[in-house]
């Protein structure tokens, strides 16, 4: 019997698998606010299958306890009501195609990221109190998209602070407006 390795063996097919699952995630929850069951469930068994048609058993089993990795690192944040059981089952399939060690990597990333997201929204409301970013965000993709939130409006930009103007206008490219 072939024992579970730590690391899934990965090709360009399981990378472009996993990044079109994700892109498809992306839309949803911009748009809906929800992540489909139905995708949810795909890149699972996607991921769990493609590892063991590239390593076997062993793979299967990494690509299994990658998936229980991936959703136990997140179940924490879910039952605190700190996000949807969409983005849990998502990192489970996530771990899928990363395996246990690269899950749980994965997941300390997207708390960070999300942890980054939370503090500049919170700090642009206190700075542009009526932005877009109080608005959802399939409003937000209808308004223009979020490069809009890079370019403050002259009357918003005169009551900033100097430090995020700053990065706003060097994030986004506009060092001369």
């Amino acid at each position: 019997m072939a024992t579970p390795s730590a690391v899934i063996v990965t090709s360009p097919l399981m990378t472009g698998v996993v990044l079109v699952v994700f892109a498809l995630a992306v839309r949803e929850d911009l748009l809906k606010h929800r992540i489909p069951n139905s995708l949810n469930l795909a890149g699972l068994v996607l991921g769990v299958g493609l590892a063991f048609l590239l390593d076997g058993v062993g793979g299967a089993l990494a690509a299994t306890g990658g998936a229980l990795v991936g959703a136990a690192a997140l179940l924490p944040f879910y039952l605190l009501r700190g996000m949807g059981a969409g983005d849990v089952k998502l990192m489970a399939a996530a771990g899928a195609f990363l395996g246990p060690l690269h899950a749980l990597l994965a997941a300390a990333m997207a708390l960070m990221a999300g942890a980054v997201l939370a503090v500049f929204i919170i700090a642009w409301r206190l700075v542009e109190p009526r932005s877009p970013l109080h608005s959802s965000p399939s409003k937000l993709l209808r308004r223009g998209g979020p490069w809009r939130l890079c370019r403050p409006s002259a009357r918003s930009a005169s009551r900033m602070r100097w430090p995020l103007l700053a990065a706003s206008s060097r994030c986004c490219g506009n060092e001369g407006q």
